[in-house]
C-alpha cells in the first residue's frame, strides 16, 4: 500500500512505502512446561554422568576403524531430531514427554562432546569442558525455572483445555488432568464462548471416557497405591524413616570425603559436601513442612533431589566416578518417584477445590 505525502513548497513527493511491520508471535505456555522442560534437563545431567563414567570404565573405546570415528555427539543429533519429529509431526500428546527424554539424552550426548569443539586438537579431555557443560546446565535450569516463574493467563487456560481435551481424543485424559484443567479455567476468569465450549466439554468428559488403556490403569493403580500410603496413619513416620536412612547415607558419603582431613579436599569435594549439606537442610524443611502438607514436602523432597542430580553428582563425579554414578541411579528413582507423587498430590487438590465449587462436577477422591 502506498500514500502520496505532499511537499511543503511543490506537488506531491514521490509514493512513501509502508514497510509491514513485523510482530512476534505470541508466546503460550504448557501446562506441563515444568515437568517437560525438567524431564529433558535430567535426562541430559544423567546422559553426561553415565556416558563419561561408562567410557571411563571401558577404556574409551571407539565405534569405526583405523580411519574413522563415529562419535557419540552424532547419536544425539540423530536423537535432538527425533524428538523434533515428534514433536511437529505426532498430534498426540503422548509424543510430547517420549520427545523430552529423547531430547535430553540426545542433548546430554551433545553437549558432552563440547571439549572438541572448542580445542583446535579436538581434545575431548579438555580440563575445562566441565565447567563448560555445567555453566550450560546452569543456564539451561534457569530458563526453565524462568517460563515457569508466574502463574498461567486466562488465554493460556483455554489453550490448556483444549490440550486436554486432546488427552480426551485419544483416551489418556485422567480425572486429576481434568480437575486441574476445570480450576485453572475457574481461576484465571477465563470467559468466553471457546472458554465455555471447552468447560463444559471437559465437564462431560467423564462419561464417555469409560475404556481406559492399559497405561491408564497402570496409573489410576499407582493412584490407588499412593492414596492408600498417603492415608495410612503412620505415614509420616515411614516418611522420616527415609529421611533417617537418607541423612545416613549423606554423612556417610560426607565422612568417606573427609577420611584424611578437610584439608585434603579438593574443590569439587568441598563443593559436594557443601551441596550435601544444603540438600539435607530442604530435606529438613520437607520433614517440618510435612506436618502441614504433604505437597509441600514433597516439593521439598524434589528440589533437594534436584540440587544432588544437577549440582552435587557432578562435583562428586570429579573425584569418585563409581560412587556418583552409584548414586545417580538412586537419586534418578527417587525423583520419578517423588514426581509422580506430586502428581497425585496436584490432582487430588484440585479435585478437592472443585468439588467444593462444583458439587455435581467432579466425583471425590476415593
Amino acid at each position: 500500500m502506498t500514500t502520496l505525502v505532499p511537499g511543503p513548497d511543490s506537488g506531491p513527493r514521490a509514493p512513501a512505502r509502508r514497510w509491514p511491520r513485523l510482530r512476534r508471535p505470541p508466546f503460550r505456555r504448557s501446562f506441563d512446561l515444568r515437568q517437560r522442560l525438567t524431564t529433558l534437563f535430567v535426562s541430559a545431567v544423567a546422559t553426561v554422568l553415565l556416558t563419561r563414567s561408562f567410557l571411563a570404565a571401558t577404556g574409551y573405546p571407539q565405534v569405526g576403524n583405523s580411519s574413522l570415528h563415529i562419535a557419540h555427539v552424532l547419536w544425539g543429533g540423530l536423537l535432538l531430531t527425533a524428538s523434533l519429529i515428534a514433536t511437529l509431526a505426532a498430534l498426540s500428546p503422548d509424543a510430547k514427554p517420549v520427545a523430552a527424554i529423547a531430547g535430553g539424552i540426545g542433548f546430554g550426548l551433545f553437549i558432552d562432546e563440547i571439549g572438541k569443539f572448542v580445542t583446535k586438537d579436538v581434545d575431548y579431555f579438555y580440563k575445562p569442558a566441565i565447567a563448560i557443560i555445567y555453566v550450560c546446565f546452569v543456564v539451561l535450569f534457569a530458563v526453565i525455572r524462568w517460563l515457569a516463574r508466574r502463574g498461567f493467563t486466562a488465554g493460556e487456560a483455554v489453550l490448556i483445555g483444549l490440550d486436554s481435551l486432546q488427552h480426551e481424543a485419544v483416551g489418556t485424559l485422567t480425572d486429576e488432568r481434568r480437575a486441574e484443567t476445570l480450576a485453572l479455567l475457574d481461576r484465571t476468569g477465563a470467559s468466553g464462548p471457546l472458554a465455555d465450549g471447552v468447560r463444559a466439554l471437559l465437564v462431560s468428559a467423564k462419561a464417555k471416557n469409560e475404556q481406559a488403556g492399559r497405561r491408564q490403569r497402570l496409573v489410576g493403580r499407582l493412584r490407588q497405591w499412593w492414596r492408600l500410603l498417603s492415608g495410612h496413619p503412620r505415614f509420616h513416620e515411614l516418611v522420616y524413616v527415609v529421611l533417617v536412612v537418607v541423612a545416613a547415607i549423606s554423612i556417610a558419603e560426607t565422612a568417606w570425603l573427609l577420611r584424611h582431613g578437610v584439608g585434603d579436599l579438593t574443590f569439587s569435594q568441598r563443593a559436594f559436601t557443601l551441596t550435601t549439606i544444603v540438600a539435607d537442610l530442604m530435606l529438613i524443611g520437607g520433614a517440618v513442612a510435612l506436618t502441614r502438607s504433604t505437597l509441600a514436602a514433597l516439593h521439598w523432597y524434589e528440589h533437594a533431589v534436584l540440587l544432588e542430580i544437577t549440582v552435587g553428582q557432578v562435583f562428586l563425579y570429579a573425584s569418585e566416578q563409581l560412587a556418583a554414578t552409584a548414586d545417580l541411579i538412586g537419586l534418578l528413582l527417587l525423583w520419578v518417584l517423588i514426581h509422580t507423587a506430586i502428581g497425585f498430590e496436584k490432582g487430588a487438590a484440585a479435585q478437592t477445590e472443585i468439588v467444593a465449587e462444583r458439587p455435581s462436577t467432579l466425583p471425590r477422591a476415593s
